[in-house]
């Protein structure tokens, strides 16, 4: 059965080969158009010229993710039924790219209706974000089907290098615009613009992915039956609970998310099209991180890169603490330098998370249960998105500082438990 399912073809090997061309193609646009919709820089930004609320500012950052992680649970459940999930991939990319056109779209309302141009903007987001969720798990799905174990950190690693590298050059573009202020809004249009376009190349490559059609599941149950297995999936594994332990403290980064950029520019006095430079710095970072994160996943284990993330995590709240102090020190280069780090360190962080954690998953999961354990894992990290929301409580009443320390804390937390975790290569089906 396993067998029928995963390789159903006469020659796997033609699939891998081709397949790893077209998710590199896919990879590379997509981080390239991300880059000019950045829900950590460049979108939060953009809403602080229209709102002083930090609350919706932050929400920016809550929505971008919460809409990628929470659909998932019920994704697993709809295309566990389904022999080939690539139709279902597909049309939820067309919805991700015309929400982008949607963003673009409504920079142009800002001048007659700030009001309206901030509305449209939120509900192009949303549409954007889930549609990017219901699309996540197919396309993962395909991987596993497709991409033998020991390639996929390697495959994810060069993926990330080579759209971190797009992306980096695009980040000093974004820049550029943002910094032709007498052009506002025009200059953001552009910005998101160009984020459609590189996004609909990312869905031109998606088109191209060859997916081996399987038997649909014996057995196939309806939505309502399948989230009642949950339950029962949830307590299959105990080191299952163990990983979303050391998933959910790490995601304490999403307190801080949206607001290192507006610290640097309202507390620090760092200027707005410094977001560009953060961009670049950022996909420096995964571009440095990518082969690290696939030698480490497919030589010493994915539970490596879990352990690296976690510690890179504890460290973007001291050095956010450590550009705070310096700037008010009067050491202004050591502030700029530390922020280029924490971006930096957040290009490793993002790449890491999702090569570390998926590996981990797709090694410890039963073959025929990976949807599943996948859409549990983003399923359960989806509300850490909500942090955004809190983060902008703690910073109203607290304040910067005390904002950095907790972030800092819990990240060092979750490096403890990262380091108790197995090797999973062991548990591999």
């Amino acid at each position: 059965m396993d067998r029928e399912r995963y390789v159903v073809c006469e020659k796997p090997e033609k699939i891998t080969s081709h397949n790893r061309i077209a998710f590199i193609l896919d990879g590379m646009f997509f981080n390239l158009g991300s880059a000019f919709l950045e829900a950590n820089t460049v979108l939060p930004t953009f809403v602080s010229t229209l709102t002083r609320s930090s609350v919706l500012i932050g929400l920016v950052s809550t929505i971008r993710s919460l809409g990628y992680f929470m659909p998932q649970i019920f994704v697993a459940g709809c295309i566990e039924k389904l022999a080939k999930k690539k139709p279902f991939m597909m049309k939820a990319g067309v919805a991700m790219r015309l929400a982008a056109l949607g963003m673009a779209l409504s920079v142009l309302l800002v001048q007659k209706n700030p009001a309206v141009a901030l509305g449209t903007f939120y509900v192009s987001l949303v549409v954007l974000s889930f549609s990017d969720g219901f699309g996540g798990l197919p396309w993962m799905d395909i991987v596993a089907k497709t991409i033998p174990p020991e390639q996929r950190a390697r495959l994810f690693g060069t993926m990330s290098m080579a759209g971190g590298s797009a992306a980096f050059l695009g980040g000093f573009f974004i820049k550029w615009l943002l910094a032709q202020a007498s052009c506002y809004p025009f200059n953001y249009f552009w910005v998101f613009f160009l984020g459609f376009v590189f996004l609909t190349g990312s869905l031109a490559s998606m088109s191209f992915i060859i997916e081996p059609e399987g038997p649909v599941p014996d057995g196939a149950t309806t939505i309502a039956e399948y989230l009642k297995r949950l339950p029962g999936v949830w307590r299959q594994s105990l080191l299952f609970r163990q990983v979303i332990r050391v998933r959910v403290l790490a995601g304490a980064i999403y307190l801080a998310l949206p607001f290192f950029a507006i610290h640097a520019q309202t507390d620090l006095g760092f200027p707005r099209s410094v977001a560009g430079l953060f961009v670049s710095a950022q996909m420096v970072g995964t571009v440095v991180a990518g082969p690290v994160w696939g030698y480490l996943g497919d030589h010493h284990g994915s539970h490596w890169i879990v352990r690296s993330v976690t510690a890179l995590g504890a460290g973007t709240g001291l050095f956010a603490l450590l550009a705070r102090i310096a700037f008010f020190r009067g050491f202004a280069p050591l502030a700029y330098f530390c922020y280029f780090a924490i971006y930096f360190s957040l290009g490793c962080i993002f790449g890491g998370t999702w090569i570390g954690f998926s590996n981990y998953v797709l090694d410890i999961a039963p073959k025929e249960s990976r949807s599943t354990f996948m859409g549990l894992l983003n399923t359960v990290a989806g509300p850490l998105t909500l942090l955004s929301l809190i983060g902008g409580w703690i910073l109203q009443k607290s304040g910067f500082m005390w904002l950095f320390v907790l972030v800092a804390l819990v990240e060092t937390l979750s490096f403890y438990f990262a380091w108790r975790l197995p090797d999973p290569r062991s548990f591999r089906t």
